[in-house]
Formats: structure tokens, C-alpha cells, sequence
């Protein structure tokens, strides 16, 4: 079938292993001065953890979720010692983000062979939702207000947010299904209130 991707709904993404951190330990990442590091290196081993897999540094919708989680969760996050961790997927972008603010806790930047993305099977999005008018007006909207470049990078490729307990097993996953749709703030401060 010619429009199978197009037009019918794929099947559900596969979960996430039940240890986290053990799986992202050999996984390499860069630093925002392009070192190459294992995540494993960079992911606190004793205690829990939020890794936030954004779209682009310079997308409006992810310069506007980065400061949903800084302005809600963080404090939150911090009280009961949760590292927050952002992943972009390119360098693009992120000398401005950084300027801007958009995310104070740990940032790094997926390696050219997108390793983290290719382990957590994250999409690219439809083709479709170019055409998703409600979707361009909300972009232009953030656009005005947190400033980037909806058109700098790839912006196809879709994130998630995935946060492990302090023993790295998973207890929340979230995979974007589109690009203007993230994990709710309130599901995330659930999750950090159960820690």
C-alpha cells in the first residue's frame, strides 16, 4: 500500500527497558562543546533523573516546554534531588538557547549517529502536520514570544521525556506523537511527588 505510512496508524512504540540507566550507560552523547561523553558518565547513579529528548534548540515549541519545566517542575524536581538532563538533537541553535535561558539544568547534544534516538526508536513525524494551520499559528505565537527559528535544523525528528528512579528503573515515559504536544506538567509532577 502506497499511503500506508501516511494514512494508518502505526503501532504502538516499543517501552522503554525497565532499567534506564543501565541501557543508557553506553550510549554516546556530546557536551555543548561538542566533547563526546557516555551518557552513562553523565547520568546521576544514585538518585533519580528527568531526561527530557527535545526537538531542536531552536524551536519555538521547545524553547516553550524547556521553560513549562524550568518555571514548574524544577524546584520540585530539585527538593527531592532529581537531575534534569535535556538532550538536543543538533547543534544548531544552541549557543541562543543557552543565551536565552530556556533550560538551567544539564544540557547535551545527541552525536552525529543519533544514538539515543536510534535506542529509544523516536519518530519522525508525519508529513501531514506541515499542513496543521493550528499547529503553524500556535508555532508563530511561541515564535513571538521565546524567539528561534522554526525552519534552523531538522525539524522533523520527534522527542520525549522519560524519568527513572534512583535506581534507574523507569517510571514515566512519554514519546511525542507530534511536535507541539509534550508531556504534561502536572503527569511530570505526579511522578516526582511519588518519589
Amino acid at each position: 500500500m502506497v499511503f500506508g505510512g501516511l494514512f494508518c496508524k502505526s503501532k504502538d512504540p516499543p517501552k522503554a527497558p525497565a532499567n534506564l540507566r543501565e541501557a543508557f550507560a553506553p550510549l554516546s552523547v556530546l557536551t555543548t562543546k561538542g566533547e563526546t561523553v557516555k551518557l552513562g558518565d553523565v547520568l546521576a547513579k544514585d538518585k533519580p533523573v528527568l531526561l527530557w529528548v527535545m526537538r531542536r534548540f531552536s524551536c519555538p515549541f521547545c524553547r516553550a516546554y524547556a521553560v513549562k519545566l524550568r518555571d514548574n517542575v524544577q524546584k520540585q524536581a530539585e527538593e527531592k534531588g532529581m537531575q534534569m538532563v535535556a538532550l538536543g538533537l543538533e547543534m544548531a541553535g544552541l549557543e541562543a538557547f543557552q543565551e536565552g535561558k530556556f533550560w538551567t539544568g544539564e544540557l547535551f547534544v545527541e552525536n552525529a549517529k543519533q544514538e539515543v534516538h536510534q535506542f529509544l526508536n523516536l519518530k519522525r513525524a508525519s508529513l501531514l502536520k506541515l499542513f496543521d494551520i493550528q499547529m503553524f499559528k500556535e508555532g508563530s505565537k511561541l515564535q513571538k514570544e521565546f524567539g528561534g527559528n522554526a525552519t534552523e535544523g531538522d525539524g522533523m525528528v520527534l522527542g520525549g521525556l522519560w524519568m527513572m528512579d534512583k535506581n534507574g528503573k523507569c517510571i514515566f515515559e512519554f514519546r511525542q506523537q507530534n511536535f507541539s504536544k509534550d508531556a504534561g506538567t502536572e503527569d511530570v509532577l505526579e511522578v516526582i511527588k511519588n518519589l
